[in-house]
């Protein structure tokens, strides 16, 4: 635009001057055309394809909840594969891409720029963030290029950024942008507070690199908003900071293990300062404290505003969850609150967050609940406070508490917090609904359940001995 602003004036100006000034921007263009091609040239090596093997082209479809999958270009990928991207972040073999990439494969792929290719059957994931470790068996002696992080808190909205990835199945691609906007929520993914960017994103970049001009790691490309399934400008990447700490756990312990300290808060309001007899609106103010957590028995209480979690500032609902589900297990922590006025400082200890943090984070902590052993999972009945939570509309149901690894529901598909909402046909509002229409299914026939994921999505699965 700059530079179609000189040709302009150059068309009523002095010739000589003219000429000076747009060489000056042509010079300008070409030093950001450098940088970007540096950046790119950094971090394309590393960035790779994954390709999920899935057992049918029904647990393709399933993925396209939140980035469509790809159409496999003819004679090249089986009906049920699906393709994505990933970066290597370690030349032992390391590589991360988004879950819900593999969500369902049985087997991954991952092809190099060079052309190399390596199979796969071993992967860590993380569903809370959308974020997956696979690892690879390069040959001895054998050396992959690596990619490496920056600091996802030193960007800014305006600064510029490269998404990468295979779009579509075109391989390497490189799209420009800008970050537009910090901290985003999305439905599907509870715990990243994501990056907006408008550089071109599309079904085929999830869990690829979106870097700054250094050619450093800022964030994992995850999502995007459009109407049409394509790029439409919106796109959301998980900050590289947090993706490090995901990370590091994964391939540390093989899942991430969070701290809980179960106050469940919202922004400070402007008519909050005044009810309050706050100062300003920096902190957040507690709505409650889930019964049993940690922050209830220290004494948290609605409309408390919590100003520091160890001495760090919190101002953001995210900051809270950040810093109290990295908090250390086994050490005693302390929060600064205002109540009524007056600034207090209270000590406490956290501890192991539960599977069911999520759902049981609500006023009302005495839902009824069922141990489904044939299924092999826990539910519970979707009371308001549950089902608001979900963010799954008016819908009623029974929702998945905890699922056994290796039962026959979690083969399914069934994860928690999805709200089963049909067993064989039958509306399962309650609980004695639920049972009744468990008691008249067939498990060796196939029990079906119409299920709906956090954020709204539906799916049918099917229940069944021997799947």
């Amino acid at each position: 635009m700059l530079f179609r602003t000189f040709l302009l004036f150059c068309v009523f100006a002095v010739p000589p001057l003219c000429a000076q000034e747009a060489g000056k921007s042509a010079s300008a263009l070409e030093l950001s055309s450098q940088a970007f091609r540096a950046a790119a040239e950094r971090v394309l090596p590393a960035t790779v394809k994954v390709i999920s093997r899935m057992q049918t082209a029904a647990d393709r479809d399933a993925m396209q909840i939140q980035i469509p999958a790809l159409k496999p270009q003819a004679g090249r990928r089986n009906p049920g594969d699906s393709t994505g991207t990933g970066f290597i972040i370690d030349p032992k073999g390391i590589i991360i891409t988004n879950n819900h990439v593999i969500a369902k494969g049985v087997e991954v792929e991952i092809e190099l720029p060079d052309g190399r290719t390596y199979t796969s059957t071993k992967f860590a994931r993380d569903l809370e963030t959308d974020l997956a470790v696979i690892w690879v068996a390069p040959d001895k002696g054998e050396t992959l290029p690596v990619a490496v992080f920056g600091n996802s808190d030193l960007m800014e909205i305006g600064d510029w950024v490269l998404a990468i990835g295979n779009p579509f199945e075109l391989d390497s691609t490189v799209s420009a942008g800008i970050i537009s906007a910090k901290g985003r929520s999305l439905r599907n993914v509870q715990r990243t507070e994501f990056l907006q960017t408008d550089a071109a994103i599309n079904p085929g970049n999830s869990g690829g690199p979106l870097i700054n001009l250094n050619g450093e790691i800022i964030g994992i490309n995850t999502a995007i908003a459009s109407r049409s399934g394509g790029n439409q400008g919106i796109g959301f990447a998980s900050p590289s900071n947090n993706a490090q700490w995901v990370v590091k756990q994964l391939v540390e312990k093989g899942k991430v293990e969070r701290a809980w300290f179960g106050a469940v808060t919202q922004p400070v309001r402007p008519q909050d300062v005044k009810r309050l007899n706050l100062k300003d609106r920096s902190g957040v103010l507690v709505e409650y404290a889930v019964q049993d957590s940690p922050a209830q028995k220290a004494g948290i209480q609605e409309n408390d505003v919590i100003q520091s979690f160890d001495d760090q500032p919190v101002n953001e609902v995210y900051q809270l969850q950040r810093l109290s589900e990295r908090a250390d297990l086994n050490g005693e922590h302390q929060v600064v609150i205002v109540r009524e006025g007056k600034r207090y400082r209270i000590r406490f200890d956290v501890k192991a967050m539960p599977p069911s943090a999520g759902l049981l984070a609500t006023p009302d902590n005495s839902v009824r609940s069922y141990v489904d052993n044939g299924f092999g999972i826990l539910v519970v009945e979707g009371t308001p406070p549950i089902i608001s939570r979900l963010r799954v509309g008016q819908r009623k149901g029974i929702v998945v508490l905890t699922v056994v690894p290796g039962g026959l529901a979690e083969k399914a598909g069934v994860r928690i917090g999805m709200l089963l909402t049909k067993v064989d046909g039958r509306d399962v509002p309650t609980l004695p609904m639920y049972l009744a229409a468990r008691e008249t299914g067939s498990l060796s026939a196939g029990i079906k359940l119409n299920v709906v994921h956090p954020g709204g999505s539906e799916e049918v699965l099917t229940v069944k001995v021997g799947e």
